[in-house]
């Protein structure tokens, strides 16, 4: 069995939702956040150090949470920030826990602004666009009013962080602190409370699902486990969302941690547990992270479905639409960039699964130990077009296992 020490992202906030994607993103990301002067990765370079300049004729203030009613009725919740900019550039704004603020980035605003700008820039030319064409990211004095996807429940510094017309970061910024205390749960929320048997009717887990953060995220524990696998994920967890609008619980890809693995030989690696799709050339991993993967559906009082939801992939001829045939743990190789499963055969424990209550086991409370990091947050985009989901997933990248 691997000892696995986990070393959670040190990650940009990032902002950007995948495209077409309207949907929570609660999950940390793996792009290594370097710390102190030079920024992304500098390559040892140094840089003069950028002077800071809190702004007290700009504001930040965070106004509530408020339902958003989508084009197809469903309802969801959103995050409603209030933002007074005097200045001559853009701004962007970023999120972060207080904990993790002070504990990962070690309160060096000036490293964590100009790694957001960098980063920003970056992914601005990699795309073949100006940074200011992000205009879901990157607003100007006529913008006020910004809405985010939910957030954890926790204590949470917003900040507005000045660029200047080349996207440079300025060193003019304004902050606010404010928390967001958990809810009481609600009886749909708990109805998934408690351990599952989902199966094919030839390979099944024992699912124990727990409360991270009620009426929002789950602690799903158990999947890759048992008589059906080689290698026991028994350190492991896989998180999910539950979307009030139906009562349903989403599982998303999503991205664990990071460590040094002994048990293949592949040195450092990322963990995570991503999708699949099958067709006529074998198995393809989408390596997205955000994806709405399967979906738990009651079926009875004490039954229910997991679903595969469908993944729309953007391709050179042309986009096509197909639902994930399964999900499972991989190791990211980061010296190669190889793609691994830790169980190869979990890769064909098709979708869709009978999920069936097992007695006496309706849980609350939360997960003991099981709070991953939540330095993540997203704009919340504009409606889907009328008679679409508010969930639906578009993925970009995809690797074919031999």
């Amino acid at each position: 069995m691997k000892t696995l020490f986990k070393t959670f992202a040190l990650a940009a906030i990032a902002s950007l939702a995948i495209t077409g994607c309207i949907k929570h993103e609660p999950y940390g990301h793996h792009t290594d956040y370097e710390g102190g002067q030079g920024g992304h990765g500098g390559g040892g370079k140094t840089e003069e150090k950028l002077v800071l300049n809190e702004r007290s004729d700009w504001s930040v203030r965070y106004v509530g949470r408020e339902d958003w009613v989508n084009d197809d009725s469903t309802v969801e919740q959103v995050e409603h920030f209030k933002f007074s900019y005097n200045g001559k550039g853009y701004y962007i704004v970023r999120m972060v826990t207080k904990q993790d603020y002070e504990d990962v980035y070690k309160k060096d605003a000036a490293a964590f602004f100009q790694y957001e700008a960098e980063s920003l820039l970056a992914d601005a030319k990699a795309d073949g666009v100006n940074f200011w064409q992000y205009t879901d990211e990157v607003f100007d004095a006529k913008i006020t009013d910004i809405y985010f996807n939910r957030l954890r429940s926790n204590t949470w510094i917003a900040f507005m962080i000045e660029l200047d017309t080349s996207g440079k970061v300025t060193g003019n910024y304004a902050e606010a602190a404010f928390t967001l205390q958990q809810e009481v749960a609600s009886d749909a929320f708990k109805k998934w409370l408690g351990d599952w048997r989902v199966s094919n009717g030839l390979v099944g887990y024992d699912l124990t699902i727990s409360s991270i953060d009620n009426n929002f995220i789950y602690a799903i524990d158990g999947w890759e486990r048992g008589a059906a696998v080689s290698f026991q994920m028994d350190q492991e967890y896989v998180e999910g969302e539950f979307w009030a609008a139906n009562g349903f619980l989403y599982i998303v890809s999503q991205y664990l941690g990071s460590y040094e693995d002994t048990d293949f030989g592949y040195g450092m690696v990322d963990e995570l547990f991503m999708g699949n799709i099958y067709d006529s050339n074998g198995l393809t991993v989408i390596t997205d992270e955000g994806l709405d993967l399967a979906v738990m559906v009651p079926t009875g009082q004490d039954t229910a479905e997991l679903q595969a939801m469908e993944v729309t992939l953007k391709t050179d001829s042309g986009d096509y639409t197909t639902p994930f045939y399964s999900m499972q743990y991989y190791m990211w190789a980061q010296k190669t960039g190889e793609w691994h499963p830790y169980n190869a055969n979990a890769g064909l424990v098709k979708l869709p699964l009978t999920m069936t209550r097992l007695a006496g086991t309706r849980a609350g409370g939360l997960a003991p130990a099981k709070q991953r990091t939540a330095t993540k947050a997203s704009i919340h985009h504009s409606q889907p077009k009328a008679g679409q989901s508010a969930r639906k997933s578009v993925a970009k990248k995809a690797v074919r296992l031999n």
